[in-house]
């Protein structure tokens, strides 16, 4: 009797931990807008998307030609892909309130905006990544354009962003074991060495190698000229 009470608990357990497995993490968001063709993979499994599907952490969304998705994400953030755009949710952490906020995106190829929900001090981060470059904000309107050589364009819209070359030497994107090694002697390096600080109408460029220029200026794109601006500002405006 002891040993059948003991074989039905462990197949219990097994079935507990299998159920517990299988479930998918919490939602990250849901998409609100979407025009062509989307998908979301996880687990290896692709599935197409549609305006009301859910998205959750870890999700690698891909679009197509002519393409245009809308996310809205827990905390009433917006995220945005252009056509032929590939970008994975990270992490979508969202708190009790906004300033416990932890969003991170990577933008492997393609276009992204993003409408940022304000947080106001505590640790709130949102970052897009990309394999050069890591914008960070708390609150604003910014994009990210990621060339298939690497280089990447961040256009900041409103509020302030700051944009630091891929390699930033921040605990939170340090992984593995450290590595010693021997050097001349001890060297600070700035914030300003790796870091660009890009407010409204202000843009930068990171080269393929990875190193940010000086932000410069840049104008509203006039009628016509950049559809995907303007799609982006008409959204944002009927927020």
């Amino acid at each position: 009797m002891r040993a059948r009470a003991l074989l039905a608990a462990s197949a219990a357990a097994l079935l507990l931990a299998a159920a517990v497995h299988a479930a998918p993490p919490p939602a990250a968001g849901t998409v609100t807008f979407l025009a062509g063709e989307a998908t979301r993979a996880s687990g290896g499994k692709a599935q197409k998307l549609s305006t009301g599907s859910v998205v959750h952490a870890g999700d690698l969304i891909e679009t197509q030609r002519r393409t245009r998705l809308e996310v809205r994400l827990a905390d009433q953030s917006v995220l945005r892909l252009g056509p032929l755009s590939r970008a994975e949710v990270e992490s979508a952490v969202f708190g009790k309130t906004p300033e416990d906020r932890k969003v991170t995106a990577r933008l492997a190829v393609g276009q992204v905006w993003a409408n940022v929900a304000k947080a106001v001090g505590g640790e709130a981060r949102f970052e897009v990544k990309t394999e050069n470059a890591v914008a960070g904000v708390r609150g604003t309107t910014f994009r990210v354009d990621a060339a298939t050589d690497r280089s990447v364009v961040v256009k900041v819209y409103a509020g302030t962003v700051a944009v630091a070359a891929g390699a930033v030497p921040r605990p939170e994107h340090q992984g593995g074991k450290p590595e010693r090694r021997q050097i001349a002697g001890p060297q600070e390096v700035s914030r300003e060495e790796w870091e660009k600080i890009v407010t409204a109408m202000m843009q930068v460029r990171v080269s393929a190698e990875g190193v940010p220029e000086e932000p410069e200026a840049f104008a509203l794109a006039e009628a016509g000229q950049d559809e995907w601006e303007e799609w982006n500002r008409s959204r944002d405006a009927a927020r």
